[in-house]
């Protein structure tokens, strides 16, 4: 075999076993995926309501939320995740005027009890931190706030409507 041709199958072999290590790595390194439980409620000038899933048939408080699961460390992680986002809604970068249509969102999440502020969004995909550890677990909040028309549609009267989501996600 000539030198040429050994250095081509040399390339060739090099650029296959990097495509197959790359291949590889998402399978070996951790990654995090919804748990099942979440939280969500919605006001507004008609009232509000709400709904939640808690895992493993656990029945929720009659205030909505998941009960406080110390293997999972939802009331900590709710906690901070919200507090995370009412942080990024103090900051006023959104200001939400009662122009029709105008809206903001906050978000935060919450990994050990300590919640780190996501500015408008937020996804899980993208903002959790990469690598995870296997079993730690993690609460997504979001607030979301738009101007709504009085339900008789006139614009005098318009209000606010207001979203408050939690998804708790889980390092596998």
């Amino acid at each position: 075999m000539s030198t040429r041709k050994s250095v081509r199958a040399a390339a060739i072999a090099a650029v296959w076993a990097l495509a197959l290590a790359g291949m590889a790595l998402p399978a070996a390194a951790a990654d995090w995926v919804h748990s099942g439980r979440y939280q969500y409620f919605s006001e507004g000038p008609l009232g509000g309501n709400g709904a939640n899933g808690c895992q493993n048939g656990a029945t929720p408080l009659p205030s909505g939320d998941c009960v406080a699961d110390p293997a999972t460390g939802w009331a900590a992680n709710f906690n901070a995740a919200l507090a995370a986002a009412d942080a990024v809604e103090a900051t006023g970068i959104c200001v939400l005027g009662y122009q029709y249509p105008s809206s903001c969102r906050f978000a935060g999440y919450a990994i050990n009890g300590h919640g780190v502020s996501a500015a408008e969004t937020f996804d899980a995909l993208r903002d959790l931190p990469r690598p995870c550890v296997a079993g730690a677990h993690a609460v997504g909040y979001v607030i979301a706030r738009r101007v709504v028309d009085s339900p008789d549609g006139s614009p005098d009267d318009r209000g606010i409507e207001s979203d408050y989501l939690a998804d708790e996600y889980r390092c596998r």
